[in-house]
């Protein structure tokens, strides 16, 4: 391709001669302004502005959590004194539950151990194996066993029940 062809059509519009120019002046007429970009300032606002939002978010956000990791350890530490002092309680129960601490604590409040044990037959309302009265019987505070009938029965017979 070569320019001689681009040249030729310049050299056809020199060589017109100039339009006449008429004596009447050409009306004018407004044309609209066309319309306004926005600016590059109003983007970089709305940026910043998001920015500062969400760094103000996460900062809130990180505050609150190390707020709560701080009462979740206080708690954490709470629970490690109650169970360390349940455990302490559950030794004590223990010790104070078997039977030679109980006996130990019948005798320093005055009770004594039964000779043997009696049974009650609710059908009849007999006393089996009943133990000899006690001389304490009759004192204020203390109970007499007793029947139906204001007397206690007693049997040596384990068949009747």
């Amino acid at each position: 391709m070569s320019a001689a062809p681009a040249l030729q059509s310049i050299r056809r519009t020199a060589a017109r001669p100039p339009a006449a120019r008429s004596s009447q002046p050409t009306a004018l007429r407004l044309v609209a302004a066309p319309p306004r970009r926005r600016g590059f300032q109003v983007y970089v606002g709305v940026c910043l502005a998001v920015l500062v939002g969400a760094l103000g978010t996460v900062l809130w956000l990180n505050t609150a959590l190390a707020a709560g990791a701080f009462e979740i350890r206080e708690y954490q530490l709470q629970l490690s004194d109650l169970e360390i002092e349940r455990e302490s309680l559950n030794e004590q129960l223990v010790a104070l539950a078997e039977p030679q601490a109980l006996a130990a604590k019948a005798a320093e409040l005055g009770m004594v151990a039964a000779p043997a044990t009696g049974y009650l037959v609710l059908r009849d309302g007999t006393v089996i194996g009943a133990a000899p009265p006690d001389e304490t019987e009759g004192e204020p505070g203390q109970e007499a066993s007793a029947g139906a009938g204001g007397e206690a029965e007693t049997t040596s017979e384990a068949g009747d029940e």
